[in-house]
């Protein structure tokens, strides 16, 4: 709860609105720092061609020439460690105390071992059988008195590598088997238009050969004349046998 203390006892609540509030104080106006220096710089006046540069560039002497180790260097970084004084470091703190350990469930290994005893299974007996009256022992396994290898599930049995074997094989057939059923014959029947045209293309081709036989000269004295005369005699040959065999067999296969 708020108290208002009362200054005024003669205030009258009539008269309070009368007179007007008074005015805020006025912020003072903002005025730059630097207000005066660029009044300054407007004012002052630059020689004219002054921004230009020089009209001939000021060249060093010859005797201050760039020498080594004057060039620009890759600048160094200023790191910002600072070397604490040994005097100065505050104190290690001090290690907590130790909890307190989880205790160990108290076990009894005496009953532990016992039930362990119970339930282990005894080593199996291995049959052995004594040969000499002296009490000489030897094991049954391996010493061939009883038959074991004819006892054996595998016994009679082809061996695991060779029925592999035979399963490659066997695949290895049928593959092939499978492809010769699949591919497609290499004999081919020619249609009766492809016959025909065939046909007439060889008696075509007699025609031109036979007209260019015709113009043969009549005296063959040279070789190079009865060599051409004897060649084209063949190409007819060959061409009427071609001619006869289409004509004779309507049926006529190929092998692509």
């Amino acid at each position: 709860m708020s108290m208002v203390e009362i200054v005024n006892h003669d205030e009258v609540i009539y008269t309070i609105l009368d007179k007007p509030p008074p005015e805020p104080p006025k912020t003072p106006r903002y005025h730059s720092q630097l207000e005066k220096d660029l009044r300054e710089a407007v004012l002052k006046r630059k020689q004219l061609r002054r921004t230009f540069g020089y009209a001939e560039t000021p060249l060093k002497p010859p005797d201050q020439f760039l020498k080594k180790g004057e060039g620009l260097t890759q600048p160094i970084k200023k790191s910002d460690h600072k070397c604490v004084q040994s005097g100065n470091l505050p104190p290690v703190p001090k290690r907590p105390p130790p909890g307190k350990k989880p205790e160990k469930p108290q076990v009894n290994f005496k009953v532990v071992n016992i039930k362990k005893a119970i339930k282990i299974k005894g080593k199996p007996v291995e049959p052995r059988l004594v040969d000499t009256r002296d009490g000489h022992i030897k094991k049954i396994k391996g010493s061939g008195e009883v038959p074991e290898y004819c006892l054996r599930p595998d016994f009679g049995q082809m061996p695991s590598y060779l029925v592999k074997r035979n399963r490659r094989i066997q695949k290895a057939l049928d593959r092939i088997r499978h492809a010769e059923e699949t591919k497609e014959s290499l004999c081919k029947l020619i249609k009766e238009e492809e016959r025909q045209k065939l046909l007439s293309d060889l008696k075509q081709n007699w025609d031109i050969m036979q007209k260019a036989f015709l113009q043969l000269p009549m005296l063959t004295d040279t070789i190079p004349k009865i060599l051409t005369k004897t060649k084209m005699e063949q190409d007819l040959r060959q061409l009427e046998k071609d001619i006869a065999l289409v004509e004779s067999n309507p049926y006529i296969y190929i092998y692509e």
